[in-house]
């Protein structure tokens, strides 16, 4: 598994490049391949709208993580040294 790994780390643009064409295939996909005929609300139809709505939500979580983290749940390395 590490040589699997590191074998992607030595070849990070071909690894960066395979992420964003599989990014873009899955996109394409949605907005293309998906039948919207049976969508329960007008926002369904709109091409990219469940790619877009994923990628703001996941952005959204990591900020909001990030958030919870300054507010607390981060803490000093030490602090069961006590």
């Amino acid at each position: 598994m590490i040589a699997f790994i590191e074998f992607f780390r030595e070849r990070m643009k071909m690894t960066i490049a395979l992420c964003l064409a599989a990014v873009i295939l899955i996109a394409l996909w949605g907005a293309f391949l998906v039948d919207t005929s049976h969508a329960h609300t007008s926002m369904e139809k709109i091409p990219f709208f469940w790619s877009a709505f994923g990628l703001i939500g996941c952005a959204l979580l990591i900020l909001l993580s990030r958030f919870l983290g300054w507010m607390g749940i981060m803490t000093r390395e030490d602090y069961y040294d006590d």
